[in-house]
């Protein structure tokens, strides 16, 4: 089922697969078709936006916790590295991203400790040099700060310093998106060249003023994972021209006027399951670095017909519907979408008991499909979020207001209260005549409509994709 048909008239571009929940909501097959442990954990939580970002968060925060996997991508090496945004008004739940964070807590910790160890013995070496007068005392070189997250409170010299002593890996966390933003408004601190140019593993070179000492990280591998408000995220990115918006995988989600159930899991701590999945994944990042040669990741054939056919569809309705705001996400998408195919299938090939140990090892089918699943979630919300920044398509913002009528007006309705939901979003007449007859509606009667439902049983979704392995 191809959602990606192109009109002849006014572009009349219904987000793919949103006709069930125009919010951008994940499918709940995508939850079903996660690796066991990834199940286990996020089937703790009933929020179905908290559930959605958790995911996320868990996948960008596994990113960065995965030496020596690589695949090849538009002909060069890539690394599983994520950049992902979580934006929502304060108060709206963003907070339970700290559940994320505790699955790469214990490799953090262990690189702290592994960090502890070494100064300590560097100290104690060094003091004995000094007692004994010893003249090379003084060219003795400090053991790199080894560590996991890396604070956005920072400046470019320092971002680089950081990468190059934990070998150019490393993850960006920060749950307030201004701490990024000040340092990005300074000159010492503007580091957005770094993230876009880790974003594509491309070299990162820097020269300090003081005492000319030159830094250079190669390839490096940086995840990345803000949260913050609009406003917030604005002031980080105002315009998608300098690339850096297209790199992030966004999901925005609005406050519920609601007071949640502070006693509903009875004494239960969730954030165990998320430390109790991060120790697992310690064992993962022991095993990767031990390898004495990195994994390498693929498609096979079929996936990567199915691949270039999708995005080629995506590609070509998105530019001709949306302009050219879009289409920098739409390229790095497919990236993104090859990236989350590899942090998972590395998961599952790891979780495997009687995994046998190979240097090339195909995508799993269901993790492409999640993969693929997800771009349209994600299209969705990097759509709403262009729609309101400067220069954003206007075409944008006339669909978003299209999306906005279709989940206003209910499942059966007449002329009249089409015209009064148009009315309240500003659509003309003529636009809401021509949105009735092109676009998600049948027309049932005179003056009566319903709307064009487009449910996936699972049997379509395998018929569309490819049945799991």
């Amino acid at each position: 089922m191809n959602h990606f048909k192109k009109q002849e008239e006014e572009p009349l571009y219904m987000l793919p697969r949103y006709s069930e929940d125009l919010k951008g909501n994940f499918n709940s097959q995508i939850f079903d078709m996660l690796p066991t442990q990834i199940k286990g954990a996020l089937g703790l939580v009933d929020n179905q936006n908290e559930r959605d970002i958790l995911l996320l968060g868990m996948l960008t925060v596994m990113s960065g916790c995965m030496p020596n996997v690589k695949a090849m991508y538009d002909r060069r090496w890539v690394y599983p590295n994520l950049y992902t945004f979580i934006e929502a008004p304060a108060g709206a739940g963003k907070g339970i991203l700290s559940w994320a964070k505790m699955v790469g807590a214990p490799v953090h910790q262990y690189l702290s400790e592994k960090t502890r160890l070494a100064r300590e013995q560097f100290e104690t070496i060094k003091k004995e040099k000094i007692k004994q007068k010893d003249p090379d005392a003084s060219d003795l070189k400090e053991p790199p700060f080894r560590l996991l997250f890396v604070p956005a409170n920072n400046s470019a010299s320092s971002m680089v310093q950081t990468l190059a002593e934990n070998e150019g890996a490393g993850i960006l966390f920060s749950t307030e998106a201004d701490t990024l933003a000040n340092s990005l408004a300074q000159d010492w601190g503007n580091f957005s060249d770094v993230l876009r140019c880790a974003f594509h593993h491309e070299s990162i070179d820097l020269q300090r003023r003081t005492n000319r000492e030159y830094l250079s990280v190669e390839q490096p591998r940086l995840s990345v994972l803000l949260t913050g408000t609009r406003g917030q995220l604005l002031r980080l990115i105002p315009n998608t021209e300098n690339g850096l918006f297209s790199r992030f995988m966004y999901y925005s989600f609005p406050a519920v006027p609601s007071f949640r159930n502070v006693f509903q899991a009875n004494g239960t701590d969730v954030g165990q399951a998320f430390l109790s999945l991060g120790h697992f994944v310690l064992e993962m990042y022991h095993f990767l670095n031990a390898l004495g040669q990195p994994l390498e990741f693929h498609f096979d054939e079929n996936q990567s017909n199915d691949f270039l056919n999708t995005f080629r569809n995506i590609t070509a309705v998105t530019f001709s519907e949306s302009g050219v705001p879009i289409l920098g996400t739409v390229h790095r998408l497919g990236l993104m979408a090859f990236r989350i195919s590899m942090v998972l299938t590395m998961f599952r090939y790891y979780s495997k008991v009687d995994r046998q140990l190979a240097v090339k090892i195909r995508i799993q089918n269901q993790d492409y499909r999640i993969a693929m699943q997800l771009v349209l979630h994600l299209l969705f919300h990097a759509n709403v979020l262009i729609a309101d920044m400067q220069g954003g398509s206007k075409q944008l913002l006339q669909q978003t207001k299209m999306t906005k009528l279709y989940n206003n007006l209910p499942e059966s309705f007449n002329r009249q209260e089409a015209v009064k939901a148009a009315d309240k979003l500003g659509l003309s007449a003529s636009t809401l005549t021509r949105y009735l007859v092109n676009g998600q509606f049948e027309r049932i009667g005179q003056g009566q409509y319903k709307k064009i439902i487009i449910k996936q049983t699972d049997e379509q979704l395998s018929n569309e994709q490819m049945s799991n392995s």
